[in-house]
């Protein structure tokens, strides 16, 4: 029986491919299956995905799965590979990020001793230069095997990590529920409906994952459509807050995000309108401003462009 589908979407990852996949080879145990999913890579990659699982893996090669496909971005890759999954969890993994060791090994004992909808563990970012593990997300306050409620939603949505590989899901809340097709940031278009359709949660504060800061991946470079992305999340939070009022703690947390890239790339002028234009609209909607608890949100709320400006200049002279 399959417990645990690793969905892999692969597209241009010639320099990162192989060391992504020895940090999953060096786990592989039965009930795990591997689904590679080529979404149309230009590249070698696949071809060289291929190759090291059948040279060097070949005894294994049973528990992957290849899948080809014409390129459909990084949300179609990952609904093929839910398409095509046995396991009765899911787990996804970009093809430039790893897996820590004895990752699987901790995920298959929690699934074990535990019937949950959601794992959550942590993850820590790297780049190619540096050995160094960089913690980039607050310890869960919550640990082992909780029911999801009010706190549990609230800190949450409040720490707006949604990145989709910083957990582990049961395959039933992928059955009326996918990833938004060639949308950026399409982790935060679907991971918090997944929180609101789940039940219970086991929390760990283990890194089970290593992300790498990639300045060559799709959401490295800030562009026009990855603008638009992002402000469509901002608008999609503001139009749930009516039914769930805890969009309220994450949309200030994306909204900022939205601003600080335009100002990096189109300069104050165009960051001051982009945030006049959204507020204006946060403030027609049932937005409520006493429920922000971080107080970065609260100032950016207030003080908009001027507060980020002001934060990139006190980092500048801290660094000096």
């Amino acid at each position: 029986m399959t417990k645990l589908s690793l969905i892999i979407p692969i597209y241009k990852v010639e320099n990162y491919i192989i060391e992504c996949l020895e940090s999953v080879c060096c786990q592989l145990v039965e009930g795990l299956e591997v689904i590679l999913v080529n979404d149309g890579t230009p590249d070698s990659s696949m071809l060289m995905a291929r190759k090291y699982i059948s040279e060097k893996y070949a005894h294994l090669v049973n528990q992957f799965v290849f899948i080809d496909q014409e390129n459909q971005g990084l949300s179609g890759a990952r609904n093929t590979g839910i398409q095509e999954a046995k396991g009765k969890y899911l787990m996804f993994l970009d093809s430039d990020d790893i897996l820590e060791e004895e990752c699987v090994s901790k995920v298959f004992k929690i699934l074990e001793e535990n019937e949950v909808d959601l794992i959550q563990f942590k993850a820590y970012r790297f780049k190619d230069s540096s050995k160094e593990k960089v913690n980039f997300m607050p310890d869960s306050p919550f640990i082992g095997n909780c029911l999801i409620n009010d706190d549990i939603l609230k800190f949450v949505f409040n720490t707006s990590n949604w990145f989709s590989w910083l957990r582990v899901y049961h395959k039933k809340l992928f059955k009326e529920r996918e990833f938004p097709i060639r949308k950026f940031y399409e982790d935060a278009y679907t991971t918090p409906f997944i929180f609101l359709d789940s039940k219970s949660i086991f929390f760990s504060n283990e890194y089970l994952l290593g992300y790498r800061f990639n300045d060559q991946g799709i959401t490295a470079k800030i562009t026009e459509k990855s603008l638009d992305d992002l402000k469509g999340i901002a608008e999609l939070f503001t139009n749930n807050i009516p039914k769930c009022s805890y969009f309220n703690l994450s949309l200030i947390s994306i909204s900022q995000y939205y601003i600080t890239q335009s100002l990096k790339s189109e300069g104050i002028f165009q960051a001051r309108q982009r945030w006049s234009e959204l507020k204006k609209m946060i403030n027609g909607s049932e937005f409520n401003e006493k429920s922000l608890k971080n107080r970065g949100n609260k100032l950016f709320y207030q003080f908009g462009v001027v507060f980020l400006v002001l934060e990139q200049v006190l980092l500048k002279l801290k660094v000096k």
